[in-house]
């Protein structure tokens, strides 16, 4: 998924004395819409909140509209207007936050939503790098439905986290075991631990996506679109280092030229 900017708007209609809000998601491209209650987008917000809890991911959300103190917001047309306008702010602010739209909650209100079915994962733990005392695995993700291929880096520690958060789901008497910490040792001071962790790695994720219940949960499916908006990005910051490059090539040769047709001047005079 490549992280794309969405505008929000909303409406509002009444139907059997209940305000039914019309949530129009747009992107450049596309727009989806839905309708939806006060409280099923607050059961929406709830739902948030609770993945960002289980997947352990640092970020703020903003509050969600709260309901009135005293009386009902559909007796009032400057109050539907008006709750109207904080739900509208609040969906542009949510979906400002670049890691939130990769939440299977979210992405059902976002345009151009992929089906499940379209999805077979194979991953290849193919390298690692050790970076201030910390080991990186680059993990090559393939769908063999479409042969699309990404890359993805995580740490041993935000692969446990996924597992444990599989676990908070349910899955922890159908997960396969996870590879455990040394004993005794650190594991980036031999290469052969390393390696050995990576293949029990390796062998824990195609595991995963080898179980379609395992593979539908919202973990997962959090992981299948993080890694892809990550790896877009990071196409993206490499293809305009080469274009900044490119050009800085382009000034030098330039300048070159320049020097050179000074110097013919000056050999003339």
């Amino acid at each position: 998924m490549i992280s794309e900017k969405y505008k929000v708007l909303i409406e509002n209609t009444i139907e059997d004395d209940k305000v039914i809000y019309r949530i129009i998601v747009r992107s450049d491209t596309d727009e989806k819409v839905t309708h939806n209650r006060y409280s099923q987008l607050k059961d929406f917000h709830d739902q948030v909140t609770k993945s960002i809890y289980m997947l352990k991911l640092q970020m703020i959300i903003p509050e969600f509209p709260k309901r009135k103190l005293f009386g009902s917001t559909n007796k009032s047309q400057e109050s539907i207007l008006s709750r109207q306008i904080e739900l509208q702010n609040y969906f542009n602010e949510l979906f400002s936050v670049e890691k939130v739209l990769n939440l299977p909650p979210v992405q059902k209100y976002l345009p151009g939503e992929q089906k499940q079915q379209e999805w077979k994962i194979a991953v290849t733990i193919e390298r690692y790098s050790v970076y201030d005392d910390v080991v990186v695995y680059f993990m090559r993700f393939r769908n063999k439905n479409t042969k699309e291929e990404w890359v993805y880096k995580q740490r041993y520690s935000e692969i446990k986290n996924m597992h444990e958060a599989l676990i908070a789901q349910g899955f922890k008497n159908k997960l396969p075991p996870f590879p455990q910490r040394k004993l005794f040792g650190m594991t980036n001071e031999n290469p052969e631990t390393i390696e050995k962790r990576r293949e029990d790695l390796e062998t824990y994720l195609n595991a995963l996506f080898s179980t379609q219940e395992i593979y539908q949960s919202e973990v997962i499916q959090y992981l299948i679109a993080e890694s892809q908006q990550d790896y877009q990005k990071s196409k993206k910051i490499e293809q305009m280092k080469r274009n900044s490059q490119q050009k800085g090539d382009l000034n030098v040769k330039v300048q070159q030229i320049q020097q050179k047709n000074e110097d013919l001047i000056k050999q003339e005079q």
